[in-house]
């Protein structure tokens, strides 16, 4: 089986629980993952990747803008560095960041927007609704509170404020009851947000590989799978 068929068959096999009136949008992470991968995957007519190294998006999406393939959305998925904002903000095709995970570095992104030649970039703020330590992201409402107030200041410039993250628990004994927890958790803040901001709507990005069949139960509307798509191939034995 060459790559880019077993490509199209795990692209089938991840949407299969979907919901045929209101799928999410599937972000295929190529992290670490060479360029032919999402070549294969866009060949079979996947257009959403995402990556958590600024460097690798960057390299990885001008080489494909450089062949023409202008209709791919790119994903920012990591950990943000300020040193590292302007350079991502030039990333050819750059769609979306989904790891906003503080007031102060959402100023920093605000403040390099001309770094930015695209229409819209959709922002989501990432929420740490397990409150664990080594991970990022808003715990507390109030600086939640002020990064919305700040983009809906600046929802005339490229900044969209597009919706929310979070990341299941990851040390935990009970790993579907706290991951239903986390995603159900950021499910209740959307909706306060929605209220206590007069916001049409957000969305969420919530679900890898291990439990985005738990997002999908909540009603996620972006997942993030990397390694059930592009992991090696191992043939079974005959």
């Amino acid at each position: 089986m060459d790559r880019r068929e077993l490509i199209r068959i795990r692209l089938e096999l991840i949407k299969r629980p979907f919901h045929p009136d209101h799928p999410p949008t599937l972000v295929a992470v190529t992290k670490k993952q060479p360029l032919e991968d999402v070549i294969s995957a866009y060949e079979v007519g996947h257009r959403d990747f995402g990556e958590n190294r600024v460097e690798e998006l960057y390299e990885k999406a001008q080489a494909l803008h450089e062949k023409g393939l202008n209709d791919i959305r790119w994903h920012f998925i990591g950990n943000l560095q300020s040193k590292k904002m302007s350079k991502l903000l030039e990333v050819p095709n750059l769609w979306a960041i989904h790891s906003m995970t503080s007031y102060e570095s959402l100023q920093k992104l605000v403040q390099k927007r001309e770094h930015f030649s695209g229409d819209k970039i959709h922002l989501f703020l990432q929420v740490n609704t397990s409150n664990e330590k080594e991970k990022g992201g808003f715990i507390e409402w109030d600086e939640l509170a002020k990064a919305v107030n700040l983009l809906i200041k600046e929802k005339t410039g490229p900044f969209d404020f597009y919706g929310l993250m979070t990341m299941s628990k990851l040390r935990t004994n009970n790993f579907e009851e706290d991951a239903l927890k986390c995603f159900e958790h950021l499910k209740r803040i959307k909706d306060s947000l929605i209220r206590d901001f007069d916001l049409d709507d957000l969305k969420l990005s919530m679900g890898m590989s291990s439990d985005y069949e738990l997002a999908l139960q909540v009603g996620t509307d972006f997942v993030r799978v990397g390694s059930a798509l592009f992991a090696p191939y191992n043939k079974p034995n005959a």
